[in-house]
């Protein structure tokens, strides 16, 4: 099985961080894991809420195929 978490940015945060890695010692073994961190939207201080959360999702979508299960959080 793959598992691939996607994010926007960089995940700095120590505490996050931490707890990716409490939660991989967890997987079996034979399943795959990746962190895959989207680059943040280009000049975002300058959308509205709306329209950089439209953007945020088509640079989602660009990593997900039809097929795939997702579960959102």
């Amino acid at each position: 099985m793959q598992i691939n978490l996607l994010c926007i940015g960089k995940t700095d945060d120590k505490e996050i961080t931490s707890l990716i890695s409490y939660y991989l010692k967890r997987l079996p073994k034979h399943w795959n894991f990746e962190i895959i961190e989207i680059p943040d939207v280009k000049n975002a201080k300058n959308l509205t809420p709306d329209l950089l959360k439209k953007e945020e999702a088509k640079l989602f979508l660009n990593h997900i195929d039809k097929n795939d299960l997702v579960v959102i959080l």
